[in-house]
Formats: structure tokens, C-alpha cells, sequence
């Protein structure tokens, strides 16, 4: 997002997690079998040359899991899934050698230009990178460029990297679980209303010599609202400083817990963002983290800490896998 909070930009991003609560609600995709497997390769011998041109060719409202298999190399498109296309198993042959890339910034009325969109519940994707390789570096200019756009429930990415500079992850609306991921972006990179836990990802803060810049922007509206980002174990490293959030809603709630934090982690951590005054509505804190950058003493008075019981609210079995989805997944990743 723009180093300014933009009253526009917000508002698009309201309608979409509005939105996203409808298109993404929960639904069976008749058990953990997959049905079909679509080939994608780049040499021609799969099924498709494009993985936008193997899920075009997925029925809509799908109700089976459906994978699509891409073999190695750099695809240069952008891929999009659509809400009507659920249950749909994305599996790469490695995040150092598939990856999906494209170059644009977004249109912030849609989010279309990222370079993975993904709308309908159920889908996962193993061992793939996307990229957004657009970077503009005026700071006055938007410059919303997500390597990806998530938006439906019950969506899991696993051993999967995330490459951009400004808004690198949309993690919008839904529950939404990561798992040996890789995360590189420098203002705002991973950012939304999602409710979602990070278990064991790393996260590269890359802003160098720039202002500081920030890790998360989380944009929980209401108290009871359930949304929030949970961080378990992880390292978080870099070049130069790195703010560990700042508000992007009057409720935002991220919690890094058991995480090594390099050097670049500012002394701070914390930012309010435009809820200066407000700072005791978000929920903000750190348990039993370690490394250079985990030190407190000069952290914000005003981050939260958490009772065990809280710290239970936030794990991953109650705060994403009530209904125990993770374990109806085609492959198993817990």
C-alpha cells in the first residue's frame, strides 16, 4: 500500500472482503480423493502450454478436486482462479524451479492485475512462486503490485514463495494456511482481512536503506470481527528495518509466536498507523520469540500481552481449523 493511508484504496478493499465472505464460505469437495489431473508444460507434451488455459478448462461450480500438475520452468502470465471454480489442487514441481510471473501494478478496483488471483473456497497449491516483478519508485505513486490475491476460504499454500516490493500478499478474506513458505516484499507485504496463521515461513524483509518498512498490514474492522494473522515459529531477516506491522483497521490483530527475528526487526516493532489515540483497540504481540531483533525494551507501550488462554484462542486447531479442513486435503501438510 502507499506509504499515506488512501481513503479510495480502502474502500475498494472493504467491497472485497465483503465480498469475499459470500464467495468464500465453506463447501465440500466430496472427500480428499482427487478426480482429474491436468498436465501443464511449457515443451508440449501436458495437457497445456498455459496453467490460465488448464483452469479455463475446469468446470464451473466443481465440486471434486481437480489437480493441475505443472512441471517445471518460468511462466510468464497471469492466472486467475474464478469463485466458480472451487476445489482446485495447484501443484508445482518445487518453489526454486516453477514459478509464475508477471509485471503489472493493480487496478484497485479489482485486484485482477496480480499475478495469482485466487477467488472460490478449497484450493491448494504446493511448491510453486509467484512473482510480481513491478516496482515503482516514487512513493507518492501507487504502487500496489501483489504476487497474489486470495480471497476464498480454506485455502492452503504449502512449500510455495511469494516474490514482490509493495504489497507483495493480498491475504484477504477467509481461512487461510501457509506452511514452508517464503515471503520477500518491503512496504505492507503481506496484507488483508484475512484470518490466517503462518507456521514456519520465512519472511524477507528487503527495503535496505530506505525508511522502514513494514511487515504486515492487517485490516481487521470490528471487535468481533475474526480475522488476524497468526505467525508460529518462522524466521523474519532482511536488509535494513523492518516495522513487524501497523494498522490497517481500527482492530488489527498479528501475533508472532516462537519466531527468530534478525536484526531487522526495528527497536519499535509496532506502528498505529493512521489509529494514533486508538492504539489499545489492536492487538499486537510477540510470545517467546528470539534472535538480535527480539529484544522489547523499547518496543510500543501499548502491544499486547497474552495470557495462555489467549494464546490458545490463536492456535492453529481453534483460530483456522475448527471444522478440521487442513485434514481433508489432498495431500496432507500438517
Amino acid at each position: 500500500m502507499d506509504l499515506f493511508p488512501q481513503l479510495g484504496l480502502l474502500f475498494s478493499l472493504t467491497l472485497f472482503f465483503s465480498f469475499s465472505f459470500w464467495v468464500g464460505r465453506a463447501m465440500d469437495c466430496s472427500g480428499n480423493g482427487i478426480t482429474k489431473t491436468i498436465i501443464v508444460d511449457q515443451s508440449g507434451k501436458g495437457n497445456f502450454k498455459l496453467i490460465q488455459d488448464a483452469i479455463d478448462s475446469i468446470k464451473e461450480n466443481n465440486d471434486q478436486w481437480v489437480k493441475v500438475h505443472i512441471k517445471a520452468g518460468t511462466y510468464r502470465e497471469k492466472v486467475n482462479i474464478s469463485k466458480y471454480k472451487p476445489c482446485v489442487f495447484l501443484e508445482g514441481e518445487g518453489k526454486d524451479v516453477t514459478t509464475i510471473t508477471y509485471g503489472e501494478y493493480v487496478n484497485q478496483k479489482t485486484w485482477d492485475n496480480a499475478t495469482f488471483v485466487s477467488s472460490p473456497p478449497n484450493v491448494i497449491v504446493v511448491g510453486i512462486t509467484f512473482e510480481n516483478t513491478y516496482r515503482n519508485s516514487e512513493v507518492s505513486k501507487f504502487t500496489e503490485a501483489p504476487a497474489a490475491a486470495i480471497f476464498g476460504d480454506k485455502t492452503a499454500f504449502y512449500k510455495s514463495g511469494f516474490i514482490g516490493f509493495q504489497d507483495t500478499l493480498l491475504d484477504s478474506n477467509g481461512r487461510h494456511y501457509f506452511k514452508y513458505c517464503y515471503i520477500q516484499g518491503e512496504v505492507d507485504f503481506i496484507f488483508g482481512n484475512g484470518q490466517s496463521y503462518y507456521e514456519e515461513c520465512l519472511i524477507n524483509a528487503t527495503q535496505g536503506k530506505s525508511p522502514p518498512g513494514f511487515i504486515t498490514a492487517q485490516a481487521r474492522g470490528l471487535e468481533n470481527d475474526t480475522s488476524g494473522f497468526v505467525f508460529r515459529k518462522g524466521i523474519v531477516f532482511g536488509d535494513g528495518q523492518v516495522k513487524l506491522g501497523r494498522a490497517y483497521g481500527p482492530y488489527s490483530t498479528v501475533i508472532y509466536h516462537g519466531t527468530y527475528f534478525s536484526e531487522v526487526v526495528s527497536p519499535e516493532g509496532w506502528d498505529p498507523w493512521n489509529r494514533i489515540g486508538h492504539e489499545s483497540q489492536l492487538t499486537y504481540a510477540e510470545v517467546d520469540c528470539i534472535g538480535p531483533g527480539s529484544n522489547t525494551t523499547n518496543r510500543v507501550k501499548w502491544r499486547k500481552t497474552l495470557t495462555s488462554e489467549d494464546l490458545r484462542k490463536f492456535s492453529l486447531s481453534q483460530f483456522v481449523n475448527q471444522d478440521g479442513w487442513l485434514s481433508k486435503l489432498p495431500i496432507t501438510i500438517m
